[in-house]
C-alpha cells in the first residue's frame, strides 16, 4: 500500500482551495452588480433603500479581497508554505462575513482545503498517544 506523500495532500489541497475560490467569482459580481457599481448580470435594485445599496457595495469589495486572500492561499500551498493552512481558514470564515449565504459552498470547500493540510498523526513505532 502506497503512503500519501505531502506533495500529494499539498496538491490536494490546492485543487480544493481553487475550486471552492473559483466557485465564489461570481458572488462579488453580484453584489456588485446589485449595488449599481458595475452592469454584470442586469440586476435592478428596484426602490431598495440606498443605505443597503452602499452596504451590499462594501461588501461586494470585500468580497474580492476574500477571493484574493483564497487564491494566495492556493499560491502558498503549492508552494509548501507553512502558513498556507491558515490563510486557508482565514479566508474561509471571512467569506461568511461578506457574503453569508451564497459563501457557504465555496467555504466548506476550502476549509476542506485547509484540513487536508492538516498535519497527519504519527503511527507506528515512536508515536506519541493513541494510536
Amino acid at each position: 500500500m502506497r503512503r500519501r506523500s505531502h506533495d500529494d495532500d499539498r496538491l490536494a489541497a490546492a485543487a480544493l482551495a481553487a475550486l471552492g475560490a473559483a466557485s465564489a467569482l461570481p458572488i462579488p459580481l453580484a453584489q456588485l452588480d446589485f449595488a449599481g457599481a458595475i452592469n454584470v448580470f442586469g440586476i435592478d435594485a428596484g426602490d431598495t433603500p440606498r443605505a443597503l445599496l452602499v452596504i451590499v457595495g462594501i461588501a461586494g469589495f470585500m468580497t474580492i479581497g476574500v477571493l484574493a486572500l483564497a487564491f494566495a492561499g492556493v499560491a502558498l500551498t503549492l508552494a509548501g508554505f507553512d502558513h498556507a493552512r491558515g490563510v486557508l481558514i482565514a479566508s474561509a470564515l471571512a467569506g461568511l462575513v461578506t457574503a453569508m449565504p451564497l459563501w457557504v459552498p465555496a467555504g466548506i470547500v476550502i476549509g476542506a482545503a485547509a484540513v487536508v493540510l492538516a498535519p497527519r498523526a504519527m503511527t507506528g513505532p515512536g508515536a506519541v498517544g493513541p494510536t
